[in-house]
C-alpha cells in the first residue's frame, strides 16, 4: 500500500510539472549591438537593433525600456536617492565630471517612427509606444542610436577609473514581461536586475592596444591571435612582472589605430565588457565534470595586481569545475575574471565575465573569484528576479561558495586570519563560520530580516547577513539533512528544468520537494519567509544496557528536522535525525555514548547553541566544563565560555582602581550573559565595582528582542575624612525592542526598570526604592531623524513615607541642513515634565529629586543611569558635569556653587537648539537654550535663557561655553569665575543599557 501510495504521489507530482512546463512562458530578446569607445571624452557612440519577440498570451502596446546609464545623471534618481540614504554624496554633489547618462535616443519599430517617454521619477526607465499592437507569437525589430557618456567607477558599476573601462547596463534593454506583468525597475547598487534571454551579436570599436573581456564568443581572428599573444607573454614573463620596477599601473598612451572586435553569444539575458590597455593576461581550461566538454578561461589583471592574481587561473577553473559537478556543466565556452575597481561590493558578475574588486589577500582573491563565477548559475543560467527575490541568485550562490571552501580547504582558518590572526580564543574560525557568526549576532540582536525581502528594503548589514549569508547557511543545512547525494540530485534537477528561464520561489520549492520527496515548508515557509528562529535542546539522556536514548525538545519556532550525534571518548560514533512534527521526540543510539550533541556539523543556523551538549562528567549532564581565557573569544558549544581580563578605573571618591572582570561576552554573544567587575578602590580602600545578568529571548512576533536583567553597582561617594560613604544600587529591568523583524527607517523601544539604592554618609543613610517606565521612537532617514522619549518615575523612602511620581515628554528632531559630505546637522528638542506627587522633603537634599534645567547632575541621577566622576560633587569641576536629560540647558546653574536656581518640583518646559558651524570642523556647534519653569516661592513662573559655543565628539564627549546667559542664571552663581560655567557631557555606561558604538561616533 505503501509503496502504491508513493508511486501515485511521484506520478501526480510529474503531471503536475508538466502541465507547468506546457503552460509557462518567457520573451525573447535578439540584439545586435555596434558600439565606439571614445576614451579622452570618456563616452560611447552605438547604435542598437533588437527582435522583440512576444511568446506571451497577452497583446503589447508598448515596451518597458530599461535606460540604466540615466540613473547616474542626478542625485535625485533612484540610485542617487539610494546612494545617498547609505551615506554615499558623490552623484549628489559630487563634480558633473562623475555623473553619467544616455542620450542620441530615436526609436523606430520595424522602419517606423515611435514615440516613447521617460517614467516622471525614473529617468532610466522609458515607455517605448508601439505603433500597432504586438499580438502573441509575433515579433517586431526595434532600432536606436545611442551616445552615453560614462560615469565615474566611484559611483557604481557603469564607469571609468582613468581609461579602465567597466562597461555594464550600458545600452537600452526591454524590461522582463512575464507572468506578473511588467517588471520595470530603475538602476540601484543595492538590488540587482532581471532581464530577459536571447542573443547577442555585439561588435565593439576601440583603440588597438585595449585589452578586452566580454560576454560571448570573440570571432574577430586578428583579436583572438592578440589574446594568445597576450596570454603567452604573460606567461612568459611572469616573474618580471612580480619586480617592483614593472608593477606600474600607469596608462599607456592609446593607440592611433582602431580595431573593430565582433562577440556573439545566445542563452543569455545580458552583455558586458571591460577595457584596460595595462590588462596581463593568463588562459586556461578546464574539463567540465559530466559532459567531458573543455571551456576556455581567462584572467585579466594589471601589473599591480600581479601577485595575487598569480592564482587567478586556478581559483576561475576550480570554481567551473565544482559548480559544474554540484549544479550542472556550464553551458558557455569561455569564462573570464578581469581585475577592476568597482563601488558596488567586492566583485561584481555578467554573463560569462565578472570584474574583480581590490582583494586584500590571495584566499580573498580566491573567494571573491569563485563567487562571481559562481553567479554565471545563479543569475546567469537560472535567470531568477534579483530584485525581488535576491536570495535566489545572492543566496544560492553563497551555498555554493560556502560549499567550494570547505571542500578544497576543509581546515581552513579563513575567519580566524581576519580575527587578530585567531589570537584570543578566535582559533580554528573557518569561511563558513565568518557567514554564521555574522548572521547569528544580527539575528541575536533582532535585527535581522526574512530572507524574502525586497532586496532595496534590506538593512546594510542583512544584505549581506540575510540575504547571501543566512540563504547559505539555511540550505547546507538542507543539504546536511537529505545528503550530499540526494540534495545534488535535487539541484541538478532544478538546473536542468529551469535552465535559461525565470524561475520563482514556488518553482525551486516544487522542484527540490517533487525530487526528494520530503516537505520542507520549514525552509521555504519557515527559514525563509519569517525570522522564525532554530532552537532545540537536549532535555534528557539516558545511557545503559548497551544503548543511549536521547529526548530532544523543540524550544525554537521552526519545526524543521535536527541532527543529534552521540560521542565516546571524543569520536563520533552515529549521527541520527530528528524529523519534523513533534515537539519533543526520542531517538536511541545503537551503543553508549558518553557525549551527546545537537547540531554537532554547525549546520543548522542555531542562534542558541548553548542546550545542545551533554556529557557524562558534566554537572547534571549539561553544564560544560569552563574554561578560563584571556579577554574574550568564539563561543563555543560544548563549553562554559568564560572571560577575565584586567581592569582599571577610577572616580574623584574612589581615586585609582585596579581589578579583573569575569564575564562571559564571546562572539556570538549567549542567550544568558553576565558580568563581574570588583575592584579595589585606593581612594575607599574598599571593593567598589559593578556587575550585571541578563538573559535576551527572541519572540516570535510583535517584540524583536526582550532583554531581563539585573544590574548591581557600588562605589565610594563622599570625601568626608572618614572616608566611608559609598553607595549600593541593585537594578532589576526589562527591556525590548518594539516591532517585527521587517526593517525600516522606525525603532521602538520600551524600558521598565526597578531599583533598590543605598546611599551611606555615616552617620547617616538613606535607602531608596521605585522605578521607571520609558518609551523610545525613533525615526531615521539621510536628512531627518526624530526622536521621543516618554517617561514616568517613581521613587520612595521605605523607611518614612516620603515619595514622589512624576511623567516628562522629550521630542528631537535633527536636519542636515548642509548635505554634501561636509555635512553638518541642526537640532530642536523639546522638553516638558510635571510632577504628580512630590513629597520628599525628609529623604535629604530635595533638588537631587527635582527637574534640572541643566539636565541631571550626579546627585539627581536618581537610578544610576550614567557614568559620573564625581557624583555627589557640588563644588569644583566634577560638578559641572550633566546628563543631556531633563531640561537640557548648557548651563551648570542648579547645583553647588550655582545655588539651586534652575530646579523645580513641580513643572518645566524647555527649548534647546544646537547647530553645528557650517564653516571649520565638524565638532564645532552654538547653541541657545529657553525654558520656562514654577520655582519655590515665586508667584509666576520663571523664564531663563542661555546662548553659547560647543564642541562634541559625537554622543560620548560634549562641553559647553556660555557667551550669554539670562540675568537670573547670572545671579544664581556665587561667584564671577567663567569656568565654573562650563558644562560638560560624559556618556559611558558599560551596563544596564549597553552602548550602542555606532551611536557614538562622530
Amino acid at each position: 500500500m505503501k509503496i502504491r501510495l508513493l508511486l501515485l504521489i511521484v506520478l501526480l507530482g510529474t503531471i503536475l510539472f508538466q502541465s507547468n512546463a506546457q503552460s509557462y512562458w518567457q520573451q525573447k530578446v535578439d540584439y545586435t549591438i555596434t558600439v565606439k569607445l571614445d576614451d579622452v571624452k570618456h563616452s560611447l557612440s552605438g547604435y542598437e537593433s533588437f527582435v522583440y519577440h512576444n511568446n506571451s498570451p497577452q497583446t503589447l502596446d508598448f515596451i518597458y525600456i530599461h535606460l540604466w546609464p540615466n540613473a547616474y545623471t542626478s542625485g535625485k534618481t533612484a540610485l542617487g536617492k539610494q546612494l545617498y540614504e547609505s551615506g554615499e554624496t558623490l552623484l549628489s554633489f559630487g563634480k558633473d565630471s562623475i555623473r553619467g547618462g544616455i542620450d542620441s535616443l530615436h526609436f523606430q519599430v520595424n522602419g517606423q517612427d515611435a514615440s516613447f517617454s521617460f517614467e516622471p521619477k525614473n529617468p532610466d526607465i522609458a515607455k517605448l509606444q508601439l505603433n500597432t499592437p504586438l499580438k502573441p507569437g509575433e515579433s517586431i525589430t526595434v532600432t536606436t542610436p545611442f551616445h552615453v557618456k560614462i560615469p565615474s567607477g566611484e559611483v557604481s558599476r557603469l564607469g571609468h577609473v582613468g581609461q579602465s573601462y567597466q562597461i555594464t547596463q550600458w545600452y537600452p534593454k526591454p524590461a522582463v514581461y512575464d507572468k506578473n506583468g511588467w517588471n520595470q525597475i530603475p538602476y540601484l547598487t543595492q538590488g540587482e536586475f532581471y532581464s530577459e534571454y536571447g542573443t547577442f551579436d555585439v561588435s565593439i570599436t576601440l583603440p588597438k592596444n585595449y585589452v578586452v573581456g566580454a560576454t560571448g564568443d570573440l570571432q574577430t581572428a586578428s583579436e583572438i591571435g592578440f589574446m594568445d599573444e597576450k596570454a603567452a607573454y604573460t606567461k612568459d614573463n611572469f616573474q618580471s612582472l612580480l619586480q617592483k620596477e614593472n608593477r606600474n599601473n600607469k596608462f599607456p598612451t592609446s593607440s592611433t589605430e582602431w580595431k573593430t572586435i565582433r562577440y556573439t553569444q545566445k542563452d543569455v539575458h545580458d552583455f558586458a565588457w571591460f577595457a584596460d590597455k595595462r590588462y596581463a593576461v593568463l588562459k586556461g581550461e578546464v574539463e567540465l565534470p559530466h559532459s567531458k566538454r573543455k571551456v576556455t578561461t581567462w584572467a585579466l589583471f594589471t601589473p599591480k595586481n600581479a601577485g595575487l592574481w598569480k592564482r587567478s587561473s586556478e581559483y576561475i577553473h576550480d570554481g567551473t569545475y565544482y559548480y559544474s559537478l554540484w549544479n550542472g556543466d556550464y553551458p558557455y565556452n569561455q569564462v573570464t575574471a578581469v581585475d577592476g575597481t568597482i563601488s558596488a561590493g567586492g566583485g561584481m558578475e555578467y554573463p560569462n565575465v565578472t570584474v574583480i574588486g581590490n582583494a586584500s589577500s590571495d584566499t580573498e582573491l580566491e573567494v571573491v573569484i569563485v563567487h562571481e563565477v559562481g553567479h554565471n548559475w545563479f543569475y546567469g543560467i537560472l535567470g531568477s528576479n534579483e530584485r525581488i527575490h535576491g536570495w535566489m541568485d545572492e543566496g544560492m550562490n553563497t551555498l555554493n561558495e560556502m560549499r567550494y571552501m570547505y571542500t578544497k580547504y576543509p581546515n581552513n582558518t579563513y575567519l580566524s586570519n581576519q580575527i587578530l590572526d585567531g589570537k584570543f580564543h578566535f582559533d580554528h574560525l573557518s569561511h563558513y563560520n565568518s557567514g554564521d557568526f555574522i548572521y547569528r549576532i544580527v539575528a541575536g540582536l533582532g535585527e535581522d530580516q526574512p530572507i524574502e525581502t525586497h532586496s532595496a528594503q534590506f538593512a546594510d548589514i542583512n544584505y549581506g547577513a540575510v540575504m547571501y549569508m543566512k540563504t547559505g547557511l539555511v540550505f547546507n543545512y538542507l543539504k546536511q539533512y537529505l545528503g550530499d547525494s540526494l540534495f545534488d540530485q535535487c539541484m541538478q534537477t532544478y538546473y536542468t528544468e529551469w535552465s535559461f528561464k525565470h524561475p520563482q520561489p514556488e518553482d525551486m520549492r516544487a522542484t527540490l520537494e517533487r525530487v526528494s520527496g520530503r516537505d520542507l515548508s520549514w525552509l521555504f515557509t519557515d527559514l525563509i519567509q519569517t525570522t522564525n528562529h532554530i532552537d532545540y535542546k537536549i532535555t534528557k539522556v539516558k545511557s545503559f544496557g548497551g544503548k543511549t536514548t536521547v529526548t530532544v525538545k523543540n524550544a525554537g519556532q521552526v519545526d524543521g528536522p535536527i541532527e543529534v550525534t552521540g560521542f565516546r571518548d571524543g569520536k563520533k560514533i552515529q549521527t541520527l535525525w530528528v524529523e519534523t512534527g513533534v515537539n519533543k521526540s526520542e531517538i536511541t543510539f545503537d551503543s553508549e555514548m558518553d557525549a551527546v550533541q545537537i547540531n554537532a556539523s554547525g549546520r543548522a543556523p542555531e542562534i542558541n547553541q548553548s542546550n545542545n551538549y551533554w556529557h557524562q562528567k558534566g554537572l547534571f549532564g549539561k553544564i560544560e566544563a569552563p574554561r578560563l581565557q584571556l579577554f574574550t573569544g568564539k563561543n563555543e558549544p560544548t563549553r562554559s565560555n568564560l572571560f577575565w581580563s584586567p581592569i582599571l578605573g577610577g572616580n574623584e571618591y574612589d581615586k585609582f582602581m585596579l581589578g579583573l572582570a569575569l564575564h562571559n561576552f564571546s562572539i556570538p554573544n549567549n542567550r544568558f550573559q553576565f558580568l563581574l567587575a570588583p575592584m579595589y578602590s585606593f581612594g575607599g580602600k574598599r571593593v567598589s565595582g559593578i556587575a550585571e545578568a541578563s538573559i535576551t529571548c527572541l519572540p516570535k512576533k510583535n517584540l524583536k528582542l526582550s532583554r531581563f536583567g539585573v544590574s548591581l553597582r557600588s562605589f565610594k561617594n563622599d570625601t568626608l575624612g572618614r572616608n566611608d560613604g559609598y553607595y549600593v544600587a541593585v537594578l532589576p529591568y526589562w527591556t525590548a525592542k518594539i516591532g517585527n523583524r521587517i526593517g525600516g527607517p522606525i525603532s521602538q523601544n520600551i524600558r521598565i526598570q526597578s531599583m533598590y539604592r543605598l546611599d551611606v554618609f555615616r552617620p547617616k543613610q538613606r535607602e531608596l526604592i521605585g522605578g521607571y517606565l520609558q518609551y523610545d521612537f525613533n525615526y531615521s532617514k539621510a536628512d531627518h531623524i526624530v526622536d521621543l522619549q516618554v517617561r514616568s518615575d517613581y521613587a520612595a523612602n521605605p523607611v518614612n513615607s516620603d515619595n514622589l511620581s512624576r511623567s516628562s515628554i522629550a521630542a528631537t528632531y535633527k536636519y542636515r541642513y548642509i548635505k554634501n559630505k561636509r555635512s553638518r546637522w541642526v537640532e530642536l528638542r523639546l522638553f516638558a515634565g510635571n510632577y504628580w506627587n512630590f513629597n520628599m522633603y525628609n529623604s535629604g537634599n530635595v533638588s537631587n529629586y527635582a527637574f534640572a534645567l541643566s539636565g541631571a547632575s550626579g546627585g539627581q541621577d536618581l537610578f544610576v543611569e550614567d557614568y559620573f566622576f564625581g557624583r555627589s560633587a557640588q563644588s569644583g569641576i566634577w560638578s559641572q558635569q550633566r546628563l543631556d536629560n531633563m531640561g537640557g540647558f548648557r548651563s551648570t546653574v542648579g547645583n553647588g556653587k550655582s545655588g539651586y536656581f534652575g530646579t523645580t518640583t513641580t513643572w518645566m518646559t524647555t527649548a534647546n537648539f544646537y547647530m553645528e558651524t557650517p564653516i571649520g570642523p565638524k565638532i564645532f556647534g552654538i547653541y541657545a537654550d529657553f525654558g520656562v519653569f514654577d520655582q519655590a516661592y515665586k508667584s509666576k513662573p520663571t523664564q531663563a535663557y542661555d546662548v553659547g559655543l560647543a564642541m562634541r565628539l559625537g554622543t560620548v564627549f560634549g562641553i559647553y561655553f556660555p557667551v550669554l546667559q539670562s540675568k537670573n542664571i547670572t545671579d544664581a552663581y556665587l561667584t564671577k569665575n567663567y569656568a565654573e560655567r562650563i558644562r560638560f557631557t560624559v556618556k559611558f555606561n558599560l551596563t544596564n543599557k549597553p552602548l550602542n558604538f555606532l551611536k557614538l561616533l562622530p
